[in-house]
This record gives C-alpha cells, sequence and structure tokens, in this order.
C-alpha cells in the first residue's frame, strides 16, 4: 500500500498501453517480458463523464520446470496514477492485496485522464514471463439515485401500513 501523493515522470523504460473498455466497462491487459529483466509498465485509461471507482486483478503466469509448475514473474508493486496536463504523472494512494492481486486507489476517480504502473521482474533464469489482468470502472452512484431509493423505501413502508386489518385486533 502506497502512503501519500507525489509526483513523477513517466520512465523512459516504461511500456506504455492505453486500456480500452467494452460496454461494461471491463478492459483486460496482458504483458511477457524476457528473462532476466526488471519491467515497468503503464496502463493509460479516461474517466469520461462522471466519478468512478476502478478496480483491478492481476494475475502472473507460470512456467512448467523440472517437474514442477513454478511462478516466472514478481510483480513488485501496482500504484494508480493522474496524468497531469504536461505529461507528468501524480501518484495516486493505492492498496494491493496479496494473494490473488486486487488493487484500487483509495477513493473514487473523477473525469479526466489516469493510469496504473505495474513494476517487477522475472524470476528464473533464462525464462520470460506473463502477467494479465482485469480493470473495471463503476460508476459512483449520484444522490438523486439515493433520494430515489428513499421514496421508494417510505413508500413501500406506507403501503404496506395501509394493508393493516383493524378489524382482526
Amino acid at each position: 500500500m502506497t502512503a501519500g501523493l507525489f509526483a513523477a515522470s513517466a520512465p523512459a523504460s516504461a511500456d506504455t498501453t492505453s486500456l480500452i473498455f467494452d460496454a461494461d466497462k471491463n478492459a483486460g491487459f496482458h504483458i511477457t517480458h524476457i528473462p532476466g529483466a526488471s519491467f515497468v509498465d503503464d496502463f493509460l485509461f479516461s474517466v469520461e463523464d462522471m466519478p468512478h471507482y476502478p478496480t483491478g486483478t492481476a494475475v502472473v503466469g507460470k512456467t512448467w520446470v523440472d517437474g514442477a509448475r513454478l511462478a516466472n514473474y514478481s510483480i513488485d508493486s501496482i500504484e494508480f496514477f493522474h496524468v497531469d496536463t504536461g505529461g507528468g504523472y501524480t501518484m495516486l494512494p493505492t492498496t494491493v492485496t496479496s494473494g490473488l492481486l486486487e488493487f484500487y486507489p483509495e477513493g473514487a476517480l473523477g473525469p479526466g485522464s489516469f493510469g496504473f504502473r505495474v513494476s517487477g521482474h522475472t524470476l528464473l533464469a533464462g525464462m520470460g514471463g506473463a502477467y494479465a489482468g482485469t480493470l473495471n470502472l463503476a460508476p459512483v452512484p449520484e444522490p438523486a439515485a439515493y433520494l430515489m431509493l428513499l421514496i421508494g423505501v417510505g413508500l413501500l413502508a406506507f403501503t404496506s401500513k395501509a394493508k393493516e386489518n383493524d378489524k382482526l385486533g
């Protein structure tokens, strides 16, 4: 988990990929790297009209080595960032879970250009590695939606009270 905001520029060695979302606001990504290499990969996306909560998952590939399947990749960090008007990145506080890698910024992202950075290295000598994942953008409910929900619950309560039969005691 990162602990704060700081400005950074995109590293010269970063692979940069623009994510394309489907109609349900899901995007997939995958990368392969050569043996013995460290990597930094940036994935860019835009939030268009209203704030969204992005959530991603990532898994590393495994390789058959001497009778066992071994992870051939190590993801060291995943961090979300805002793309500034000058092209620089402002890193955002990001939560990353262990095990199945789930990652998300610590708040909703408003309209603008964003991305996330994955960094790590291959593990097995002489073997490359791969990882893949998904990113989903869930819209933040608008206050009007909460108001409609409260009105609906109130109407349900009112109609259930009206059906009560006083003659039965």
